[in-house]
């Protein structure tokens, strides 16, 4: 993976809700977004999520201290990396993004204000959520366009023509997203992995490049 141009060893930002926490966001750093279609999970998939979650926190507490501080650095990443698994496998949730005549309704989004107010790095469009990665652009002003009004904006175009093509009304997406900062070339290549791989690991393609949902930025691989 060539991600040396881009930036230049921590992990990702830890995942925060949109709606309840405050970002901040660096000029010259890409930003890491996921967001979902509007549903709600089974109870026998939250139950499994739950107990993946009370087992990890059992045996963080069964660890020495200082190997607990370890661990606790990659809590947030896991839980993330155990939900977007449990959605993407689960028959009880919508599945329908990856669809022809929606997938590119999703993909124009994206497209859009590309090279405008962001640059366009990678996504991958799954069924029933998205995971985008974008590199912020300035304004005039100096600040970088606001993240939470390119994402806004990205579900309203999309709400209004799938939900026409479905014969539907209502919200189509939750209205939380989830944003990390990627702080480095080391971030970046996990980010870029971890996103072209989600259809791999949900068993949906044998290799990434059979995805029709997904997209890389020329000169990132």
């Amino acid at each position: 993976m060539n991600s040396h141009n881009m930036l230049s060893s921590e992990n990702m930002k830890q995942y925060f809700n949109s709606r309840h926490l405050p970002h901040v966001f660096a000029e010259d750093k890409p930003i890491f977004i996921t967001y979902r279609l509007n549903f709600t999970l089974p109870k026998k998939v939250m139950d499994q999520y739950k107990k993946q979650i009370e087992d990890w926190n059992k045996e963080l507490l069964a660890l020495p201290q200082a190997e607990r501080v370890i661990r606790l650095q990659t809590r947030d990443n896991r839980f993330f990396d155990w939900f977007d698994r449990l959605i993407a496998i689960s028959q009880d949730v919508p599945s329908l993004l990856h669809k022809d005549g929606i997938r590119e309704i999703v993909e124009e989004s994206f497209k859009h204000f590309d090279g405008l107010r962001y640059t366009l790095l990678c996504y991958c469009i799954m069924p029933n959520h998205v995971h985008v990665l974008i590199l912020p652009r300035l304004q005039e002003d100096g600040k970088i366009y606001s993240i939470s009004h390119i994402v806004y904006t990205w579900k309203k175009y999309t709400a209004a023509l799938i939900n026409k093509i479905l014969g539907k009304q209502g919200s189509l997406w939750q209205k939380e997203s989830y944003d990390s900062l990627v702080k480095d070339n080391n971030g970046l290549g996990k980010v870029l992995e971890y996103i072209v791989n989600n259809p791999v690991k949900a068993k949906l393609v044998d290799d990434w490049q059979q995805w029709k949902g997904t997209y890389v930025k020329s000169g990132l691989f």
